[in-house]
């Protein structure tokens, strides 16, 4: 892989990292206003007395199973996709596992990242022996990085390999291709119904516990190739207080 090639591939990973973090941040707000609708009883008894026996009941009903199908495709849009073109977390890891060169840029990079703090001249030594305590420190710093970077890689790389076998993406993908995909029917020689989402056991909970153990994989990925860092569970704070308010608003509860 020539240097401009190689330019071009880490421009890519880049913007895909960063879009896929904002698209993370869309998928939490949306996650947390499902879920005081499933885990929150008083939200649910106050919507329920304001719409029981009323002409929108049967509208509420579809709205929890509603939000839940967007969730599923969204788990699977962003995480689990394997199309080429896709900007998936699945794609994103196969794109940089695609030349060694990679890597090795997004290593250097995140253990270089401190080497401007250690510019300046260091109180009265001379420009020589300041040169030679700010090399070392320097090189502190890098040892510290890239050993913490090749620490959470290993742990990324495992995770990344756990999701083949997760439980949870095997529910995704089947209720992806069998409902979402297709409306997919039963055989000739059985009673002809739609395929039946319930066999395949998937829960919300699940859906939602799977969300977030992407999104941590997401925040881990984009720290050490861009060097942000964001807290998925602060996000999900402030999410989570938004999407109760909306529903206790609606629901008439203080």
């Amino acid at each position: 892989m020539t240097k401009g090639e190689l330019d071009q591939r880490v421009r890519q990973i880049d913007g895909f990292i960063r879009v896929l973090t904002q698209e993370c941040h869309i998928l939490d707000e949306r996650r947390h206003i499902l879920s005081p609708l499933i885990q929150d009883p008083e939200i649910q008894a106050g919507l329920k007395a304001k719409l029981d026996k009323t002409p929108g009941a049967n509208a509420w009903n579809h709205l929890a199973p509603l939000l839940g199908q967007d969730l599923v495709r969204d788990l699977s849009r962003l995480f689990l996709d394997n199309d080429p073109r896709s900007g998936s977390l699945a794609n994103l890891w196969r794109k940089i596992h695609a030349a060694p060169g990679i890597k090795e840029h997004f290593r250097d990079l995140y253990g270089r990242m401190f080497d401007h703090l250690h510019d300046a001249p260091i109180g009265d030594l001379s420009p020589e022996m300041s040169a030679i305590f700010q090399e070392k420190f320097r090189e502190q710093d890098r040892v510290r990085n890239y050993a913490q970077f090749d620490e959470r890689w290993s742990k990324l790389e495992a995770d990344n390999e756990a999701l083949k076998t997760h439980p949870v993406v095997i529910k995704i993908k089947t209720m992806r291709d069998k409902h979402h995909a297709h409306l997919e029917m039963s055989k000739l020689d059985e009673e002809p119904r739609a395929f039946d989402i319930s066999t395949i056991g998937l829960t919300f909970t699940e859906l939602l516990d799977f969300s977030d153990e992407c999104q941590a994989m997401v925040a881990e990925l984009g720290l050490l190739l861009t060097g942000t860092n964001w807290d998925p569970k602060q996000f999900a704070s402030v999410h989570e207080k938004n999407g109760k308010a909306m529903w206790r608003t609606l629901a008439g509860l203080k």
